[in-house]
């Protein structure tokens, strides 16, 4: 088996029929047809059904097609490890980051990277705990921040810091002596996320723990929005402190008594291999949160 037939079978998939395959490899279908006869000789198995419309994959050939996205990766990534060994401006590295530490880390990290590998080009995604955990699966990012637990085999997990949890409120608000008793920010009106948000099946848990119900008259899903509809006195929230914007008027923050931190932890795909790029990138996260713990 050569990369060529795994090209050949890949152009197909993605161009639709043997002959458009054959114009994006800058050669004839007759060879394009040949090369897929000598990967199914190979494999012993169907990989394609030709049809009236063009080709599709067999149940065997989306097995293959998988391995050979991977394997054109692996290939991209070696490229681009060489060019960075040879000072070249280039390396292309994706991070998955929940939204509640974004606030923080994003910022240090584009400029940590600026300054230590500035041929990173790097993508981000932020999202819920549970949807980046996927996306590093499917490897639509390489690696995320995400809250624990996480618990899927084919995920590595790395504990990254504990993030305390506090309450929000309006300035001027009267409130018991600090720290709050969570009965006291259970009975206020709160803005938190929405039902089935990983953030806020944690806050439920610590209410049913309690044996109490929250009322929360508005959901936003954006922790940003938020902080700032708390210090307009829209109601009160519950956030990890490192999600609260500093300087913000019309807000305060509160201690809350018996308040389980919030954990973050790093996940890779078990097995995946990481560029130089992802690699630089994965040092940088370590390092800030090293900083930011000790802060």
């Amino acid at each position: 088996m050569e990369i060529r037939h795994l090209d050949a079978l890949l152009a197909i998939t993605e161009a639709g029929s043997f002959s458009a395959a054959a114009e994006v490899l800058h050669t004839v279908q007759s060879n394009v047809s040949e090369q897929i006869r000598q990967l199914e000789r190979e494999l012993g198995v169907p990989v394609l059904v030709r049809g009236r419309r063009g080709a599709t994959p067999t149940e065997f050939g989306r097995v293959v097609l998988e391995r050979a996205r991977r394997i054109r990766g692996e290939l991209e990534a070696m490229r681009v490890d060489l060019s960075l060994l040879q000072g070249l401006e280039a390396g292309h590295a994706s991070l998955g980051v929940v939204g509640t530490a974004s606030r923080w880390l994003v910022p240090a990290l584009v400029g940590d990277l600026r300054q230590r590998a500035p041929g990173v080009m790097l993508r981000i995604n932020e999202g819920a705990s549970e949807r980046l955990a996927a996306e590093v699966v499917s490897h639509e990012v390489t690696m995320a921040v995400v809250t624990e637990p996480i618990v899927d085999p084919r995920l590595t997990v790395e504990h990254l810091l504990e993030e305390d949890l506090v309450g929000l409120v309006p300035e001027g608000w009267d409130m018991p002596p600090e720290p709050v008793p969570f009965s006291a920010m259970a009975a206020l009106s709160l803005i938190l996320p929405p039902s089935g948000n990983p953030f806020r099946l944690e806050i439920d848990e610590v209410a049913a723990a309690h044996g109490l119900g929250l009322s929360v008259p508005v959901e936003v899903e954006g922790v940003r929005l938020i902080a700032d509809l708390v210090a307009a006195g829209r109601g009160a929230s519950i956030l990890p402190q490192t999600a609260v914007p500093p300087g913000l008027a019309g807000l305060r923050t509160v201690a809350i008594a018996g308040m389980p931190p919030r954990r973050l932890a790093l996940v890779t795909a078990r097995h995946a291999y990481l560029s130089l790029a992802d690699r630089a990138v994965r040092d940088s996260v370590r390092r800030l949160v090293t900083i930011h713990r000790s802060t």
